[in-house]
């Protein structure tokens, strides 16, 4: 009877990854406990399911199926009698599926049994004392969540998965050093033996983000621009063209060893669309006065630099937020110790972004136009009342956090486009005095 329990389950692909994950489960606990999740199933997925429980299964974004309730219905759906209750368990289906020995011994044993034993037992060994082993010992302690991927696959396919992890180890080793961009694609085919080994769609290129994401302790990427930045910290250029900033009186030049050519972006009060990957061929990068003027808002931006007209100042707008771009550009300009004037909305979003830019850059991030009287004038044209949202958001810098206390009290909030006259005077009146 087991084995044509086992053939049903085998001959419908809907059982598949829910089998392989309560194969897992019970491997880490050794009794069928806890439940698996099957994110956004497919068809097939909620047909077998829903045939299997005998309930509706189908438009779930999520099924959560506990292993107890699992092996209830083993029981019921093919009429185990109690004589056979024995020989008929959750254990012994997924042995028998699997053609792996589920036990405690099992789990003392230094064999692969495990996406983590793996890890373990197999991979890390082989990079002790090296950049990588502190990613390695971290997987075994996020397996539920942020390593499911690959524990999930690993239960079918354990030498391309061992494989994978080794591979990531290995270029995890070999991250460039230096302020040179290294091409993702170049850097892949050369450590990773294909230009597209790395690759955001590849489950190798995600294993390697979140890698990356563990050697800067901050969250895995869940956005492409996300995925661009965190390749940037690793100096890496991968997709440097999805990510941009809008530049007015821009100088660099242009790396063309050995002899770099002078690049001008001033053309009177044309702003310049710049990728991270034009910005990578540039250096030596300069502003008019030393003085680099930051306006958030892409319209009050726009309204500067028509209204600046031939007026020679370096206006940026970071222009899809605090993007790869925007922040390699501000790197530069950081790192020559000039001043940054920053222009933001008086929104929670607005203020968030700010605070976040002065916790990286501290006194050379300059607020500018957010006292009690500018907020006074920001909210009286065309302001709107404050959402409810966000209430426990908190300032690190003084000035945002008074700035966060205006708005507050007031309940209200706008863009800084009521201000863009005084913005204008105040960026001729530093670079003229």
């Amino acid at each position: 009877m087991l084995k044509d329990i086992v053939q049903y389950f085998k001959a419908d692909e809907g059982f598949s990854r829910v089998i392989g994950a309560m194969f897992a489960t019970y491997m880490r606990y050794g009794r069928p406990f806890g439940a698996v999740r099957l994110e956004n199933p497919s068809t097939e997925e909620e047909s077998a399911l829903s045939t299997f429980f005998k309930r509706d299964y189908y438009d779930q974004a999520l099924i959560r199926i506990g292993l107890a309730d699992f092996e209830r219905q083993i029981h019921a759906f093919f009429s185990v009698s109690s004589e056979q209750l024995k020989d008929i368990s959750l254990e012994t289906v997924l042995e028998e599926y699997t053609g792996q020995p589920i036990g405690i011994k099992v789990r003392h044993e230094p064999k692969m049994h495990t996406f983590s034993t793996m890890v373990l037992h197999e991979v890390l060994p082989k990079f002790i004392d090296t950049p990588a082993e502190p990613w390695l010992r971290e997987i075994p302690t996020q397996t539920r969540r942020a390593y499911r991927k690959w524990s999930e696959r690993y239960l079918y396919d354990a030498q391309e998965v061992t494989q994978m992890v080794t591979n990531v180890a290995s270029v995890f080793n070999k991250l460039p050093a230096g302020d040179k961009l290294i091409p993702l694609s170049e850097f892949a085919d050369k450590f990773a033996n294909s230009p597209d080994a790395l690759d955001f769609a590849s489950l190798q290129g995600r294993l390697f983000l979140r890698a990356l994401a563990s050697k800067f302790d901050i969250p895995a990427p869940s956005t492409v621009e996300e995925c661009i930045s965190l390749h940037l910290r690793a100096k890496i250029l991968s997709y440097g063209v999805l990510s941009y900033i809008t530049v007015r009186g821009l100088q660099a030049k242009i790396d063309t060893n050995p002899d770099p050519v002078c690049a001008t972006f001033d053309n009177l009060n044309q702003p310049h669309i710049l990728t991270l990957e034009n910005l990578s061929q540039l250096t030596e990068f300069s502003a008019y006065g030393n003085k680099l003027f930051i306006i958030e808002d892409p319209l009050v931006y726009a309204a500067i630099c028509e209204k600046l007209g031939n007026f020679k100042a370096t206006v940026i707008c970071p222009t899809n937020g605090a993007g790869a771009a925007f922040m390699y550009l501000l790197n530069f300009f950081h790192n020559a110790n000039l001043p940054i004037y920053y222009a933001g909305n008086m929104t929670f979003d607005g203020l968030a972004l700010a605070d976040s830019l002065y916790l990286q850059y501290g006194k050379s991030l300059i607020p500018w136009r957010y006292e009690r009287e500018d907020f006074t004038e920001i909210i009286s044209q065309n302001s709107y009342v404050l959402p409810d949202e966000k209430k426990k958001i908190a300032m690190h810098s003084e000035v945002f956090a008074s700035a966060l206390s205006h708005m507050r009290k007031a309940g209200r909030t706008a863009s800084s486009a009521s201000i863009i006259s005084l913005l204008i005077q105040d960026i001729k009146s530093l670079l003229t005095d």
